[in-house]
């Protein structure tokens, strides 16, 4: 049969070269990701017999460092030197490290001495990271030869995955509603032992970066909808939230609370074959994540004898390995069945599971929005104490300024201590004129910083939340606060930080002693500032409210207005404040 070749084309002379400005910040920063799947399809093999090789007296010595999952089979596969015409020496390394290494912006990974002949990652996203600079397009070919396959899923323990619906269909979305429900996001009820949702590092580890792909996407798909925007990201949030630096580490704190995460298929079927006291089930998103495709790529400027030494070891990595490859959990190419997968009753290994890849741009984005919510929250809440905010929402038992307050203190916790947060309040006087008020009860600070009175400064704001109280008979000066606070953080604005401003109002501008919304809206206009972006975010309580307008007052700073009626809602619209969508 016929077999695949390794590419070994140079950049051609005279390229230009393009990247979204996203992916060059990611890089720089050492926040490795993905890029484009640079996979070509007629280089995927079932396996056979390999074929005769003709190649130098002497084999050539094959430097190969390896994705580590995939690292100690092939050690263990190649220890003999099966390969005709090549000795290979196998080194592990992380797959984002060596990426940024080859692209020139990091340093090389321990163990690996300097450029190797031959790369195979955990998925073909590191290699699109590792040419998104001009050094790496010098160094990297833009395809890879799949060697192995292992879809990307989501493990739960059974008793969750039975929740979501075990092996039968199963999407991201459900997992999204399932886990903002069951936080509260949703319902306004307390957590009720619904799946807590982690991820290993997505800068770091292939399934993670697959995952935040289809989020990030979902994100894209509800661009028209800002209470559905809120909510997704509000989900990401929690993720970043528990974070782990491996899927291994993820694994081990599964009996203490971390009931789903993303994970390759191999990766579970590992794990279930050491007989833990909580197996783990495997999902497979019906909405697709990447899965991971183990390219072997050839380095550019290789010689004639070591470009003969790799595609023979392509050749008997896709023909004679697979079996051992196949008794570690991994697939072959093509994602075609396996009996040993098919022994594990919690993985899908008796079905065809096919390959499925994301593009570069998707995967720049995702790591731009992951970027963005992992960075510390800056952030002044606005709320509007006018008398209508005495008004109980129906169903809560509690008052719209009450339940504002209850859902800025649960967001409080979910971000962190070292997010920092302010308080405002607005209203206007009960006199003829009814001049809009504008109380600034705290300055925006970190929440764990210490206050020159004792405690901490998220105490104060817990306390501030509590105190807070309507004032009867007034109507609201919206337009005024949403204005002021804007030129308030803006003035502030921290490069390190997301800058946000959240307003929580049930009412509209009576326009009688404010500016017109046209008016506010060309002030924003003039005010916004490119180089220091702050988003305006709108959370409306009540039928009075005109979201319509108020989006087109938000959207002006990349913000948006999203109407909820119950505290899990809002908790999930103050965690959207930091979306980037």
């Amino acid at each position: 049969m016929a077999h695949g070749h390794l590419h070994r084309s140079p950049p051609p002379r005279g390229a230009r070269f393009s990247l979204p400005l996203t992916l060059i910040v990611v890089l720089v920063l050492g926040a490795s990701g993905g890029g484009a799947a640079w996979y070509a399809a007629g280089h995927r093999h079932a396996s056979g017999a390999a074929g005769q090789v003709s190649c130098a007296a002497a084999p050539a010595t094959v430097s190969a460092v390896v994705a580590p999952e995939l690292a100690g089979v092939l050690t263990s596969a190649l220890a003999a030197q099966p390969v005709p015409c090549a000795r290979v020496q196998v080194t592990s390394a992380d797959s984002a490290d060596m990426a940024r290494f080859l692209a020139g912006s990091g340093t090389a990974p321990a163990g690996v001495r300097g450029k190797p002949d031959v790369w195979i990652p955990e998925t073909s996203l590191w290699l699109g990271l590792a040419r998104s600079t001009p050094a790496g397009q010098a160094l990297l070919p833009q395809n890879g030869s799949s060697v192995a396959d292992s879809p990307t899923v989501v493990a739960a323990p059974r008793a969750v995955a039975n929740l979501l619906g075990g092996q039968g269909v199963f999407s991201w979305e459900q997992l999204v509603k399932l886990a903002l429900a069951a936080s509260g996001a949703s319902s306004g009820a307390e957590p009720h032992g619904g799946p807590v949702v982690a991820v290993a590092d997505p800068t770091h580890d292939g399934a993670g970066l697959s995952a935040l792909i289809v989020l990030n996407g979902m994100l894209t798909q509800a661009v028209d909808d800002p209470q559905l925007k809120v909510g997704i990201t509000g989900f990401v949030k929690g993720m970043a939230n528990n974070v782990a630096g491996s899927v291994a580490t993820l694994m081990d704190k599964v009996a203490s609370g971390v009931t789903a995460f993303p994970a390759s298929e191999q990766e579970v079927f590992v794990y279930n074959s050491r007989k833990p006291a909580v197996a783990l089930a495997a999902l497979y998103p019906s909405d697709g994540s990447a899965s991971l495709d183990y390219p072997l790529v050839l380095l550019n400027g290789e010689d004639n004898a070591h470009a003969v030494a790799a595609n023979s070891l392509l050749t008997y990595l896709q023909t004679s390995a697979q079996d051992a490859l196949r008794q570690q959990g991994f697939r072959s190419p093509d994602g075609a069945p396996s009996t040993v997968l098919a022994a594990d009753s919690t993985l899908r290994g008796a079905q065809l599971e096919a390959p499925t890849r994301a593009d570069y741009g998707a995967a720049s984005d995702a790591l731009a929005l992951w970027a963005t919510l992992t960075r510390q929250l800056r952030m002044l809440a606005v709320v509007d104490v006018s008398g209508s905010m005495a008004k109980t929402v129906p169903g809560t038992g509690q008052t719209r300024l009450q339940l504002t307050a209850s859902a800025s203190e649960k967001a409080m916790t979910l971000f962190g201590s070292h997010a920092a947060m302010g308080l405002w309040t607005f209203t206007t006087t009960r006199d003829a004129a009814g001049s809009t008020v504008i109380d600034q009860v705290l300055p925006i600070a970190e929440l764990g910083s210490a206050e020159p009175g004792g405690g901490t400064h998220g105490q104060r704001m817990i306390a501030a939340y509590g105190a807070l109280a309507d004032k009867a008979g007034s109507r609201n000066g919206l337009y005024d606060a949403i204005l002021a606070s804007y030129q308030a953080v803006q003035k502030g604005w921290d490069a390190s930080r997301v800058n946000t401003v959240a307003v929580f109002t049930d009412g509209k501008d009576d326009d009688l002693n404010s500016m017109s919304s046209d008016q506010l809206i060309a002030k924003l206009r003039a005010a916004v500032d490119p180089a220091r972006p702050v988003r305006v975010f709108v959370v409306a309580l009540g039928p009075d409210v005109d979201l319509t307008l108020l989006n087109k007052v938000t959207a002006v700073t990349g913000g948006a207005a999203v109407h909820f009626g119950d505290m899990g809602q809002m908790t999930a619209a103050i965690l959207g404040s930091t979306e980037t969508q």
